[in-house]
């Protein structure tokens, strides 16, 4: 009854069961076996009819067998142990785990597990493994787990990747890598380990670290969470660490931009107005602020552009911390402007300072210009002076120093741009001179007095000393201009405003250059001026201007005759240019009737 009972659970069974019988050659080697029963589970795993199987030898089923497996069956069968491994049948598309055990002398049990749910699972489980694994690595992540009773840590591949060592997957004492592999960072790594232990904190650190194998340094991030055991006291500590380099480096990037000026490297503004509020204590007095502002930089802006005008405030910013010492908080608060911190210092060391940039500055230069920084300092002695008020003094000074200074470099810088505008084209320095004599005739044809001739005689040298700002190809350009290219030639009367009105005794000769490319009908540029509102020595400029452009020889055209300019001047007289002053000009000055 009970050998009944137990058929009946082993055909029922949702386990493979198969009872197999060995045969021997005559030498006693296993060469086959015979099927002797099996249940429902078995052949629907093999993908089999039942009946099939029984009485039958696998090699009668499957004459493909491997020899090995025939083998192993016999050695079951004979040793009395058991095999068991687990394989894929592509035909059924199923795991299996097959148990082989010896159940009488010659005969054995073959015991079949559908694990394929399973498999399945490890699978999955192994996929989303190597996913996980494989963003760590991207995002730099490593994984470390510290057990606190056995004193022995573990730590994923990417995490010795990030140190540089060579990757083991066993645990490691925790002294040894303390000691041997992270010498540098054992003691920031106990003391925020024993805070989180004690529940003071948390395990979240930053340091940088490093790479044993590149040399590279890195920053990075660990964390780290404490696990209890089920007594509640703390058992393991488990956290990560990961490589935050280029975040780290981004976050200084943009602190940069927040406290520096870009283009000096100094300290900003921002950084100067915090840096001040710090500074202003009673241990920092004598504080001194020195203020420098660079003279002639909106000259240089609008007559060599804003390249040259950068390169003269980084030459200036370099003179500026060569001379000052190394408590010195630098910095630009402004387009020219820039301001010296000096805690500690008195007005004797300051004045010693100055000179010393001042006699720098002279020998320093931007490609043809000299530079001229102006100072003025006042100095904090007192704990309650406002520092507001010393900020103003030291300002004043400076503007006073600049009332004397910048005219001067001002001066200077229009004589070099004169210079550098006829050193990159000769033609234009020869007509300078030609329309200047031209100006100074009409000026004694007029009957004008001294000083006004020779006002006349420079402004006409000047007129088109704004082409130092339009491009060479521009002006030697052979062909005709395009109309982007002759807007681009007509804002040298601008130009050569700006240029000559900021310095104090051009400042009226700057309007007689603005108004040279004027009509006397109201159609010339830039403002649009008509007859008489056109300054008269505007007039006069335009005149000599035309005449002598059409007498010379020029890029794009050869010149005229003297008889052909005198005819293109009456031709466009109560047009272009003022009738009385042509008739003038004609007769007084070219036939000197």
């Amino acid at each position: 009854m009970k050998e009944n009972r137990k058929k009946t659970v082993i055909k029922k069974s949702s386990v493979g069961y198969a009872q197999c019988r060995i045969i021997r050659d005559n030498n006693g080697n296993s060469v086959d076996y015979r099927f002797i029963s099996v249940n429902d589970c078995f052949w629907q795993l093999m993908g089999l009819e039942g009946s099939v199987l029984i009485g039958k030898t696998i090699l009668q089923i499957d004459p493909n067998t491997e020899k090995a497996w025939i083998e192993i069956c016999g050695n079951v069968a004979l040793s009395g142990e058991s095999e068991q491994f687990e394989s894929y049948s592509s035909d059924s598309g199923k795991y299996v785990e097959t148990t082989i055990c010896s159940t009488n002398i010659g005969e054995f049990a073959i015991i079949i597990v559908d694990i394929t749910a399973r498999k399945h699972l490890e699978n999955a489980l192994k996929e989303s493994e190597n996913r996980l694994i494989a963003a760590q690595k991207m995002a730099h992540v490593g994984n470390w787990e510290l057990n606190l009773e056995t004193k022995k840590m573990w730590a994923s591949e990417e995490a010795f990747n990030l140190y540089g060592i060579d990757y083991t997957s066993e645990y490691i004492s925790f002294d040894l890598a303390r000691k041997s592999i992270l010498p540098a960072y054992h003691d920031l790594m106990d003391q925020s380990l024993q805070n989180l232990i004690q529940q003071k904190g948390t395990y979240n650190i930053e340091f940088e670290l490093k790479n044993q194998m590149t040399g590279e340094l890195h920053y990075v991030h660990s964390i780290g969470s404490l696990i209890l055991n089920d007594d509640g006291k703390p058992w393991k500590v488990s956290g990560t660490i990961q490589d935050i380099t280029e975040n780290k480096l981004k976050e200084e990037k943009i602190q940069k931009l927040n406290f520096y000026d870009q283009l000096t490297g100094l300290f900003n503004r921002r950084f100067y107005e915090e840096e001040l509020i710090r500074t202003d204590k009673k241990e920092n007095l004598p504080l001194t602020l020195l203020i420098g502002d660079v003279n002639g930089l909106k000259l240089i802006n609008d007559s060599f552009g804003h390249d040259m005008g950068d390169a003269l405030l980084k030459k200036a910013a370099a003179i500026i911390i060569e001379g000052c010492p190394t408590n010195a908080v630098i910095s630009r608060i402004g387009g020219d402007e820039f301001v010296v911190l000096l805690p500690r210092t008195n007005g004797i060391e300051i004045e010693k300072m100055i000179k010393r940039i001042k006699a720098r500055a002279l020998i320093e230069k931007v490609g043809s210009m000299h530079i001229s920084i102006s100072f003025g300092y006042e100095t904090k002695v007192r704990e309650h002076e406002k520092i507001k008020e010393v900020f103003k003094k030291a300002e004043d000074r400076m503007y006073h120093n600049k009332l004397f200074e910048s005219p001067s470099m001002r001066g200077k810088t229009v004589k070099t741009i004169i210079k550098t505008l006829y050193e990159k084209n000769k033609r234009e320095e020869q007509h300078s001179h030609r329309v200047s004599k031209l100006c100074e005739e009409m000026g004694e044809a007029l009957e004008l007095s001294e000083i006004k001739i020779n006002e006349l005689k420079t402004v006409g040298l000047l007129h088109d000393i704004g082409k130092i700002a339009i491009d060479e190809k521009i002006l030697n350009k052979p062909g005709k201009l395009t109309a982007e290219e002759q807007k681009e030639i007509e804002r040298h009367s601008e130009i050569g405003y700006r240029i000559l009105s900021t310095v104090n005794e051009m400042a009226e000769m700057a309007e007689f250059v603005l108004a040279h490319q004027e009509k006397w009908d109201g159609s010339g540029y830039p403002k649009g001026l008509k007859a008489t509102k056109i300054p008269f020595e505007s007039r006069i400029i335009a005149i000599a201007d035309a005449y002598d452009a059409m007498t010379s020889d020029r890029v794009y055209r050869s010149k005229m005759t003297i008889k052909m300019a005198l005819e293109e001047l009456l031709a466009n007289a109560g047009t272009q240019f003022d009738p009385a002053l042509v008739d003038l000009f004609i007769k007084k000055v070219v036939l000197k009737e």
